[in-house]
């Protein structure tokens, strides 16, 4: 008995063309046919035409879209009845009424200024924000950025016999760093004999200028930069002394896990102990001390830069708040702007002072 209606069922005709067995069923008069030309044609026209309709009426309801969308589906309904061929229409997210949203974000940010946070965040589109709201919850804001790599990672190995190679090698790592700045003789600087903690104060200024670099992507922003170094750097902020080199390194890891505008963890402290071993080491045995007068030369540049920065801005106005400053407010630190001009003068010419002791005795820790 089953063996009946099968049999019926695949031998019922096309219900248009009446030649050949039909395959489909058409969803709004029911009629059974064989192919698509056969449900596009004059006989099924009125049919298929009021179903290409609604298809498109529900699509255009679902989506905000502009007139010039509309008119774009409007021209599909037209080929459709004219039977042109469609492999050109586009997909429905190009219909998307958000105009942003097919506009490329190079294009939109490449008039607007990158440090005016609340000009980037508006040009973003709802799915970004989102996006990136997401990734500073999880902490994956950094894995899209290029991780910067220091200047003093370089160390060539001690061998009896140099290759010329290993000798350009070095010339490249060196070309590198910052430009060691020229300060005056330590013997014209004073006669009297530095203390030995010295030493060991400049390893908390180093340690305390590893950090900042690292924690800024090697990015420093002057006033921002000088305001995190000197609130983990006590012997420049606070005229702090120390006896021992572990710990002048110390502090500065304890400094920073007090910080309240620092973040960061173990690992990250681990590799700025690290990173005052290799400034320490030198990019070579017989170029020991370059690394940490490079350092201390770039510190200098970021110092005297804060600090004309803050000489042109003695009178602060309290700046209007846009999306992004409300959004995430710790974004802007009111400490930036506390900033002593005659106090940072006074640590540049400490650093100076510094880079003048290594120059003229080394730095051994030992």
């Amino acid at each position: 008995m089953s063996e009946g209606p099968s049999k019926e069922n695949n031998s019922r005709l096309c219900g248009i063309c009446e030649e050949t067995t039909s395959k489909y069923c058409c969803p709004r008069c029911d009629i059974f046919y064989c192919s698509l030309d056969c449900y596009k044609s004059e006989k099924h026209s009125e049919c298929s035409e009021d179903f290409y309709r609604d298809c498109i009426n529900e699509e255009l309801a679902s989506h905000n879209v502009d007139e010039e969308s509309k008119h774009k589906m409007i021209d599909i309904l037209k080929r459709m009845k004219d039977g042109d061929e469609l492999d050109d229409i586009p997909e429905v997210e190009e219909l998307d009424s958000d105009d942003d949203e097919g506009i490329d974000l190079q294009e939109r940010i490449k008039d607007l200024n990158l440090d005016d946070a609340d000009a980037v965040w508006n040009a973003l589109t709802e799915d970004e924000k989102n996006e990136f709201q997401t990734m500073l919850d999880q902490g994956d804001v950094g894995a899209i950025m290029p991780q910067w790599e220091p200047w003093w990672m370089y160390r060539k190995q001690d061998k009896l016999v140099e290759e010329v190679t290993e000798l350009n090698e070095e010339e490249d790592a060196l070309k590198k760093c910052p430009q060691i700045k020229i300060v005056p003789e330590l013997s014209s600087l004073t006669k009297v004999q530095p203390s030995p903690a010295i030493k060991f104060n400049i390893a908390n200024v180093l340690a305390s200028y590893a950090f900042i670099m690292r924690y800024f992507n090697g990015e420093v922003e002057p006033i921002e930069g000088v305001t995190y170094f000197l609130d983990i750097c006590i012997n420049l902020s606070s005229n702090a002394n120390f006896e021992e080199p572990a710990v002048a390194v110390e502090s500065v890891a304890q400094r920073c896990l007090q910080s309240e505008m620092i973040e960061t963890d173990e690992a990250s402290l681990d590799v700025m102990k690290y990173d005052i071993y290799l400034l320490l080491q030198g990019p070579s045995e017989q170029n020991k001390m370059y690394y940490c007068k490079a350092a201390l030369s770039d510190l200098i540049n970021i110092l005297t830069a804060a600090k004309d920065i803050s000489k042109k801005t003695k009178t602060h106005t309290k700046p209007n708040k846009g999306t992004f400053s409300k959004k995430f407010p710790d974004h802007e630190k009111s400490d930036w702007n506390k900033l002593d001009g005659s106090k940072i003068k006074g640590i540049i010419k400490k650093v100076e002072y510094y880079l003048s002791y290594i120059q003229s005795s080394g730095l051994d820790l030992a």
